[in-house]
C-alpha cells in the first residue's frame, strides 16, 4: 500500500495539539526550513471558561504528579498548546480545542490534546529526548499519541483519535523518508 501524501500546506502539525509549527529538515548537508499546517485545530485564544475548563481536567489527568501547567499564553491567537522539555512545564494554547479540520489532529478533543501533551512529559521523565528534526519528530508525536490513550479518564472516541492522529503522523513519516530516499538515490 503506496504511503498518502500530504501537500505541504495540508500536512497536520508534527508538533502536538499544534496549530502551525516549524521544523528543521536536513538534506544534502542543508537546513531547509518547512512549515506545516493543521486542517483545522482552533487558533482564536481561550476564554476564561475554557481556560478553567482546561486547568480542571489537566489536574484530573495529573492525579497525583505535580507537572507544571502554564496558562498564561492561551488567550493569544495561535498560541500552541505543548510540552517545553527546558522549562519542564506544558503550555495551554488556543489549539487545546479542536477546531473545523476533518483530520484526526483537528478533531482531538481539550481532554485527548492535554493527555498528549501530559504523554510528551512523561515520556521526558522516562527518560526521552525528543527529535526536533523532520521526519523524526512526526515519530516522536506518534509514539506520544500511542501512549495517551492508556490515559483512563479518555473515552473510547479521545482513544481513537488518538490512535489516528499516530497513524497520521507515521504515514507522514514513512512519505517523508521516502523521499529522502529519492533525493538520496539521485545524488
Amino acid at each position: 500500500m503506496e504511503p498518502t501524501r500530504y501537500p505541504a500546506r495540508l500536512m497536520p502539525d508534527p508538533f502536538g495539539c499544534g496549530s502551525a509549527g516549524k521544523a528543521s529538515s536536513k538534506s544534502s548537508g542543508e537546513s531547509q526550513d518547512l512549515m506545516m499546517f493543521t486542517a483545522g485545530r482552533n487558533q482564536i485564544g481561550l476564554t476564561e471558561k475554557q481556560i478553567a475548563y482546561c486547568m480542571e481536567a489537566w489536574v484530573v489527568l495529573c492525579a497525583d504528579r505535580p507537572i507544571a501547567f502554564d496558562t498564561s499564553e492561551a488567550v493569544q491567537y495561535a498560541s500552541r498548546t505543548r510540552f517545553n522539555e527546558a522549562q519542564n512545564t506544558v503550555f495551554l494554547g488556543a489549539d487545546a480545542v479542536p477546531g473545523d479540520g476533518v483530520d484526526a489532529n483537528a478533531r482531538l478533543s481539550t481532554l485527548a490534546c492535554l493527555a498528549h501533551e501530559l504523554a510528551h512529559a512523561e515520556r521526558f521523565y522516562l527518560g526521552y529526548r525528543r527529535p526536533t528534526d523532520l521526519p523524526d519528530v512526526l515519530l516522536d508525536e506518534a509514539e506520544t499519541s500511542l501512549r495517551a490513550p492508556f490515559t483512563s479518564v479518555l473515552s473510547p472516541k479521545d482513544r481513537e483519535d488518538l490512535v489516528e492522529d499516530a497513524r497520521d503522523r507515521l504515514i507522514q513519516w514513512l512519505a517523508l523518508r521516502q523521499q529522502e530516499g529519492e533525493r538520496d538515490a539521485q545524488s
